[in-house]
């Protein structure tokens, strides 16, 4: 899904990443938009949509679809601001802690595409 330097700051590493770190976490993202894929969310099969936004709309429309009443905006939008995708990613993590995820996601690890972290709590959306 991604390759070379451009694959490295999408994924939000360093340059200076081993092969092994950017190979993890190409497979957990790789993995997770097949999760997404498969629940039905196809916006995670589109190239040139930004990591960030495949895991943001990925958990929003998540926690939307599981039908719980989290009482928390979840609206994911393509024309959103950086300043409204990070409330967006506020609201989302505060969604999981109402619904008791096990899994305690803070705010900079899905800014941070901490995709051991994300991998986790899509596992227990799914």
């Amino acid at each position: 899904m991604f390759g070379g330097k451009e694959s490295v700051e999408a994924l939000h590493l360093s340059a200076e990443s081993s092969q092994e770190t950017i190979s993890e976490a190409q497979r957990l993202s790789d993995e997770i938009c097949q999760m997404l894929l498969a629940a039905g969310y196809f916006r995670a099969r589109i190239p040139t949509l930004p990591p960030f936004d495949k895991m943001l709309g990925g958990l929003a429309w998540c926690i939307t679809a599981s039908n719980v009443d989290v009482d928390v905006d979840l609206h994911f939008d393509e024309e959103m601001t950086l300043g409204q995708k990070i409330k967006l990613g506020e609201n989302v993590i505060a969604a999981l802690r109402k619904m008791e995820c096990p899994c305690q996601l803070q705010p900079h690890q899905l800014q941070g595409l901490d995709f051991q972290a994300l991998f986790l709590v899509f596992q227990w959306l799914f």
